[in-house]
């Protein structure tokens, strides 16, 4: 049997998989160094999510849904959310069905594994953590497959250290910082996964690279196209790690690439329609491509007979455009050159196609779906790029050139450099610069205000408060969105210094609290245009 088709036909074990990016670092030698830059990303947007969350930044939508459903998870119940679910109600169409659970809404099932951090502690901060501890969890795959992969036209030494690099640049990378800015999201569980998938494809594990591609279907309800993309790649796959697929993998290969192409179309299709529905949500209500047809027959269809209104819709309003430079210019373009970033179509196609503006831009965790899957591929671009460079000849005065070996290791040097550099010095135009400014760790008089504010709530009780005050409530009281429909709660919190979620006019809250006021509502404080109401 060849190695190939030996590593192919290895038995599959999820534990195993999970791990092996790790012990293939400590083999290496680089045990400590990955371990340490993995604990560095995961303290660096840990600090960033806690600063958020103390500065009251963070929305109640959508850390307060994720935070009841999975403390419900914690008891033993269904992942109903309160806030999502009284907020919607009257929105929802008549197949609503009341309590409304998240697995009506998105389709993370995943979510069920952090139930057991509440035991621990009962916080919402525990899942900003768990997030970014997550987000460390994708730095050993990235390693490995970068260091794999820049061994085949660099020196050990060097691709070792070009490894670091770029795994730094990703542990930097804007997306991510975005996604912990925008508070805790599916994306959490995406990436990590997401990573390993990709490594465990480079390195010839076909069933544990499958593995973790079912793993991804359970993350969130568009994920089946992600795996169906994957299925795509598997198809293209000659080589792995520049071996040969003798026959066998090949038909093994393509067996499983054609399943996983039909099977996670199907599964994406199922949630829709059926799933969703069947837990109390509205069927089609994720599907994305709506600018394109109803369903995916329709859109495949405008595709295809009408290509340039489907281009014009991709690239209008011009802020999509941006967004795309962005996600690819960093790396020079090179995950262009790569079948892994086929991964990245789907994601990026729904979003395009969405008429939902925020999709379309940097802000909000969209991205860092793309975050690992975007530089593995400008890693595998690189290295195919320069194995194609190789094969030039060059006739330069009278004599036949060829690139040498030692151009091959110091552009693998230099593009990881330079990477890395535009990574740190993009960090002033992005969020996480606020982790290194000592004045976004102390409280200024809004934030001492909504502090103060929180504290006079009573435990146990119910109150109506404003989205980024929410967060602070969730722990311990039956917290509503203060919306335009009073609730009827004893207690309400609200500020107008700055426009939130759904209310986004200062004067329709300002509205809100003289109606409060004339409807039995007592002001028990008022400082910085913070306000608490209690009802007699």
């Amino acid at each position: 049997m060849s190695r190939s088709a030996a590593e192919t036909a290895a038995p599959p074990a999820a534990p195993r998989a999970a791990v092996s990016a790790v012990r293939r670092a400590s083999r290496s030698g680089h045990f400590w160094g990955v371990a340490g830059l993995a604990a560095a990303v995961a303290a660096l947007q840990g600090a960033f999510g806690v600063q958020q969350y103390h500065r009251f930044r963070l929305g109640g939508y959508d850390l307060v849904i994720f935070d009841q459903a999975i403390r419900n998870y914690a008891h033993g119940d269904w992942p109903v959310s309160v806030f999502k679910d009284v907020h919607d109600a009257a929105q929802a169409d008549p197949t609503y069905t009341a309590p409304f659970t998240i697995l009506g809404d998105h389709f993370s099932p995943i979510f069920v594994l952090l139930a057991p951090l509440y035991w621990i502690w009962n916080n919402p901060q525990v899942l900003l953590l768990a997030q970014a501890v997550l987000f460390g969890l994708a730095v050993p795959p990235v390693w490995v497959f970068a260091r794999r992969a820049l061994r085949r036209i660099a020196s050990p030494r060097f691709a070792a250290v070009a490894a670091y690099l770029i795994t730094a640049t990703f542990g930097l990378s804007w997306p991510l910082q975005e996604a912990t800015q925008a508070g805790f999201h599916e994306v959490a569980f995406f990436v990590p996964v997401s990573a390993l998938m990709i490594e465990r494809l480079q390195a010839g594990r076909l069933r544990q690279a499958v593995a973790c591609a079912v793993v991804l279907l359970f993350v969130k309800e568009d994920m089946g196209y992600v795996v169906a993309a994957f299925g795509l790649i598997l198809l293209l796959t000659r080589k792995t790690n520049g071996v040969r697929l003798d026959h066998d993998a090949l038909r093994r290969y393509r067996i499983t690439g054609a399943v996983l192409i039909v099977g996670g179309v199907a599964f994406a299709m199922a949630v829709l329609h059926l799933w969703i529905p069947a837990f109390g949500g509205r069927s089609g209500f994720y599907w994305y491509y709506g600018q394109l047809g109803p369903n995916m027959p329709d859109a495949l269809k405008t595709l295809v007979t009408n290509p340039s209104y489907a281009y014009q819709v991709a690239t209008q309003p011009h802020v999509k455009v941006h967004t795309l430079f962005f996600l690819f210019w960093p790396y020079l373009y090179l995950s262009l050159a790569s079948p892994i970033c086929l991964l990245a179509v789907p994601l990026l196609a729904e979003r395009l196609f969405s008429d939902k503006p925020e999709h379309w831009g940097l802000d909000q965790h969209y991205n860092a779906f793309l975050a690992a899957i975007l530089i593995m591929a400008a890693v595998d671009g690189l290295v195919r790029l320069s194995g194609a460079a190789r094969l030039l000849r060059v006739r330069w005065r009278g004599h036949l050139l060829r690139p040498t070996p030692w151009l091959g290791r110091w552009t693998v040097l230099a593009w990881s450099t330079a990477i890395l550099v535009f990574a740190v010095v993009i960090i002033h135009t992005f969020p996480i610069r606020s982790v290194l400014d000592g004045n976004q760790w102390t409280d200024d008089e809004f934030t001492s205000a909504e502090a103060a504010a929180v504290a006079m709530i009573p435990s146990g009780t119910c109150v109506e408060a404003d989205n980024n005050i929410a967060t602070h409530l969730t722990s311990r009281t039956q917290v509503l969105l203060l919306d335009q429909v009073p609730r009827g709660c004893p207690w309400v919190v609200l500020q107008t210094f700055g426009g939130v979620y759904p209310i986004s006019d200062p004067v329709v809250v300002s509205e809100r609290a003289l109606w409060l006021q004339a409807n039995g509502y007592v002001l028990v404080y008022s400082q910085s245009q913070v306000f608490v109401f209690h009802q007699n």
